[in-house]
């Protein structure tokens, strides 16, 4: 079975576009420590990644999802992470070696 996580910001406030800079800098899992609170985490069989899938985050993790936002995507080998843009779309953080 797949897990979702959600990495919601925390509360020190940092503005996206630098935020996104941060990230790169600092990578991902240093900046996911820096600037966001532990995931919330929910088993999934299957998700449809389209305009509803906003909305299904929300109320599978009764939350609201807002942009900065990460979420996990991992299943058996794969794990993909993507940030809520400011435009309402799903960007791929892609880890570099």
């Amino acid at each position: 079975m797949a897990k979702l996580r959600v990495y919601k910001r925390s509360s020190k406030f940092i503005d996206q576009v630098d935020l996104v800079g941060e990230i790169s800098s600092l990578g991902l899992i240093e900046g996911l420590k820096k600037y966001y609170d532990p995931p919330l985490e929910r088993e999934a069989k299957s998700i449809v990644a389209g305009p509803s899938f906003l909305q299904f985050l929300n109320k599978l993790f009764q939350i609201q999802i807002s942009s900065g936002d990460i979420i996990n995507l991992e299943s058996s080998s794969h794990s993909k992470f993507y940030m809520l843009s400011t435009s309402g779309t799903w960007d791929e953080i892609i880890k570099l070696q």
